[in-house]
């Protein structure tokens, strides 16, 4: 699939690779963020493939920073503990937020076999993506009325 037909971002490939992994269908995605000026994968988008490839057990190739071609193939949901972090600088402005990995790993959890726990590493507040206080007081008492039950704990702004 290429990525640059539905979604000019990140978005399409999160959604991709949680189905992959929930399905177990494996995937390629192609073309990603190709037409943006430094087309390919950025830290938050390499962070999140590898959360859900560890996720699920899976087998991941093409995964690196500026890739524009990936492929997932996956195995079983994994239970336990998982972290992922965007190695940008936790609080600044170009630091990817946790909700962006939360979007990937959080679909992927739901279908794990008994209780995930995720450490998310990013920033609280990037420029075009959800702020950590979106997360907070709107996103989680969304999923909660759908009996998802998570805790934020907000180390640093």
């Amino acid at each position: 699939m290429g990525a640059s037909v539905l979604a000019a971002g990140g978005q399409i490939l999160r959604v991709s690779a949680a189905l992959s992994c929930i399905t177990g269908s494996p995937i390629k995605i192609t073309k990603i963020r190709a037409g943006r000026s430094q087309p390919g994968l950025k830290a938050q988008h390499l962070s999140g493939l590898q959360l859900v490839s560890e996720l699920c057990g899976g087998t991941l190739h093409g995964a690196a920073l500026g890739s524009t071609d990936i492929s997932l193939s996956p195995g079983r949901i994994r239970a336990g503990s998982h972290t992922a972090d965007t190695q940008t600088a936790g609080s600044s402005a170009s630091s990817a937020p946790p909700l962006l990995l939360l979007q990937v790993a959080l679909p992927c959890s739901l279908f794990s076999e008994s209780n995930t726990q995720l450490c998310l590493r990013g920033g609280t507040n990037a420029e075009m993506a959800p702020q950590i206080d979106y997360t907070v007081k709107i996103f989680k008492p969304i999923v909660e009325k759908f009996g998802v039950n998570f805790d934020c704990d907000i180390k640093m702004r």
